[in-house]
């Protein structure tokens, strides 16, 4: 026979102290909903006592036991709809003897799991056993004493100790009770899964909500007035807003609920992504909070730019657009505004001219600036970048690229097989590139081609076997000297030529008659001797006598002031060639703080420095550097040391 009697459950209720919230009434344990709110894990703490001093439930409610101490949402909602819930008919004793019938649990998968083994259990029960003594007379033993003894009764465990128990070992949660009652109810041996842990309910992620029609662009053909399209225009190019114009409404996020391990420790939810509307209200733009939320109105009139990557949005009185260009979007743009400023990708193939101009994304197509500069935060790859009278920077890769910028500065990340042109090139890194300017600066270049008047170069390496070929672009003082050496043959010639003449005009005025003549000549020009009628008619006799030498003398005389005028006039041009050979390479320099592989410096004549090379695509460059001719000379080779060379007349 099976006992199904539990020791000590006559307790009397008033000989229990509870807490505010737990009161006893005849239809069984009350818990005031209202009161435990006032109280944070106060039922927790209930039950935790109550078990560890050897109490439990009677008629158990389990599911509003796990409720009440782990559903914080129920319980809340429970306040406007009841004040009370009953969780057990009573609380009685948890003898132990009783306890003593119920085995360690084991948790397992880190406490998301508990597995009990049930078997057959059985109380000790007290009993006595007569003693007999001999037969009487009439053949019947008599009782003669009693002996005390012990023997194993069969019982059922009960799942409300069941409860009790396995809190005391860390099973505080998640108990199937349809599952343990089945298995005290069967009273076979089973290993069973008495308990599973509750995963955490997810929340949801704060959202944005477009509320403003006008807040995309609008690339369908724009309707004309008498309803035809024009199909060169598109709708809404570039959308504009109002000032006050509210753009985007935040929804906020939803917190999940959390999870419990079996022994009731939390398992917090991910926590839904939340969005700031400060973050993402950029310029032009401000943050207002109404009664029915937080939006993101315009702060101005201006053009509106929503970047679809991280969701701002900003409004300003510039174009700045985040659509890319490619041909689907824009097609090529020829802008005629100050600045534009791209935050998408420019498509191989597309074609964007304008003057400032600053690309926030890649470049795969061409950039080309009038009289303005150009930035590129992304990559450039494969495309060109090239400002007429600005300067280009370039901040990230740069990869079989055309960089041009002849009258201004290029400023270069990284690139690699690539050809950078301009009037001043600083880059931190080029592998495999050619580069030509007036002056460069570079920290690091391997396997590069490098071409300039002025160069500093921190560190040089060959890349895969080619190697670094720095050409000094010197200037070719042959033409110079051609032209000093012309300016100072003529300046012999015309000295030589003007001798002669003297020679001649000399020669003329040793002829006394012709010398005298001179001289009367010369007086009576200056008035020094008045002629009378008779004197002036033999004068004129006189003048015709002499007519042909003083002609002769006169041209004599010219050309000797020409070619004295001449020679000056060379003499001039000479100084200044020769002011202009002494000040040529005063600042041509080559220096490389560090060669660690295969580097060759060499020096390379030029007329005109480098527009030389200046407009040779990269593959030309690269013969003219390479070809080994008279215009040449090797300053250094080797893959180790340093350099430090200053050009020399």
């Amino acid at each position: 026979m099976i006992s199904t009697d539990l020791p000590g459950d006559d307790i009397q209720q008033e000989e229990l102290m509870f807490p505010g919230f737990v009161f006893t009434r005849p239809e069984g344990i009350i818990i005031d909903l209202r009161a435990l709110m006032l109280v944070e894990g106060g039922f927790e703490l209930f039950v935790d006592r109550l078990f560890a001093g050897g109490m439990r439930f009677s008629g158990l409610d389990y599911a509003a036991f796990l409720k009440l101490i782990y559903d914080a949402d129920w319980l809340e909602a429970m306040q406007g709809k009841y004040t009370e819930a009953k969780i057990a008919t009573k609380i009685t004793r948890f003898s132990p003897q009783r306890q003593a019938l119920y085995r360690a649990v084991k948790l397992l998968e880190g406490g998301n799991r508990a597995e009990y083994v049930f078997e057959p259990v059985s109380l000790e029960e007290a009993y006595e056993e007569p003693v007999y003594g001999d037969p009487g007379e009439d053949g019947i033993r008599p009782v003669t004493g009693y002996l005390s003894k012990t023997r194993q009764v069969p019982t059922r465990l009960d799942f409300d100790e069941f409860v009790a128990d396995m809190w005391l070992k860390e099973v505080k949660f998640g108990i199937d009770a349809d599952v343990v009652r089945q298995a005290i109810a069967s009273g076979a041996s089973a290993r069973v899964t008495i308990a599973r842990h509750l995963e955490p309910t997810a929340g949801r992620d704060a959202e944005i909500l477009e509320i403003c029609p006008d807040l995309r662009r609008d690339n369908s053909p724009k309707i004309l007035r008498d309803g035809k399209a024009d199909l060169k225009m598109f709708k809404n190019r570039f959308p504009q807003i109002a000032k006050g114009k509210r753009l985007l409404k935040k929804v906020p996020r939803v917190l999940g609920k959390p999870g419990y391990k079996v022994a009731g420790d939390v398992i917090e939810p991910k926590i839904p992504k939340d969005v700031d509307l400060h973050a993402l209200a950029a310029a032009g733009t401000t943050v207002e909070h109404a009664a029915d939320g937080e939006y993101i109105v315009a702060a101005l009139d201006g053009f509106i730019i929503h970047d679809a990557q991280s969701n701002s949005i900003s409004v300003t009185e510039k174009i700045e657009t985040s659509g890319g260009i490619s041909a689907k979007t824009t097609g090529d743009l020829v802008l005629g505004v100050d600045e534009f400023i791209e935050h998408g990708e420019v498509q191989e193939g597309r074609g964007v001219k304008g003057k400032h101009m600053t690309f926030l994304s890649d470049v795969f197509g061409n950039v080309i600036s009038q009289d303005g500069n150009i930035r590129i935060e992304g990559n450039l790859s494969g495309g060109r970048a090239e400002s007429h009278g600005g300067n280009i920077t370039l901040c990230a890769h740069v990869s079989r690229a055309m960089v041009r910028a002849r009258e201004g500065e290029v400023t270069v990340h990284y690139c690699e097989h690539s050809t950078i042109v301009g009037r001043v090139v600083r880059v931190e890194h080029a592998v495999n590139c050619e580069i030509v300017a007036d002056e460069v600066h570079a920290d690091v270049v391997e396997g590069c081609m490098i071409a300039a008047e002025k160069i500093k170069i921190t560190s040089a390496d060959e890349r895969r076997g080619r190697e670094t070929l720095v050409t000094v672009l010197i200037p070719d003082l042959s033409v110079f000297d051609q032209s000093i050496a012309a300016l100072q043959k003529k300046i012999a010639e015309a000295q030589a030529s003007s001798k002669a003449k003297v020679l001649e005009a000399e020669a003329l005025k040793s002829d006394q008659e012709f010398t005298k003549y001179l001289g009367l000549h010369e007086r009576i020009k200056s008035g020094a001797i008045k002629l009378t009628a008779e004197q002036a008619g033999n004068w004129r006799k006189l003048v015709e006598k002499n007519a042909k030498a003083a002609n002769q003398l006169a041209k004599l005389n010219a050309e000797i002031s020409a070619l004295d005028l001449a020679a000056k006039g060379f003499g001039d041009e000479l100084a200044c060639a020769m002011r202009d050979r002494d000040a040529m390479g005063g600042d041509i320099s080559c220096v490389i703080d560090k060669v660690i592989g295969q580097t060759t410096v060499q020096t390379m004549k030029s007329t005109n420095g480098a527009d030389m090379i200046i407009n040779m695509p990269g593959s030309d460059i690269k013969g003219t550097l390479q070809k080994v001719d008279s215009q040449k000379a090797r300053i250094f080779s080797d893959d180790s040391g340093p350099v430090d060379w200053k050009f020399k007349q």
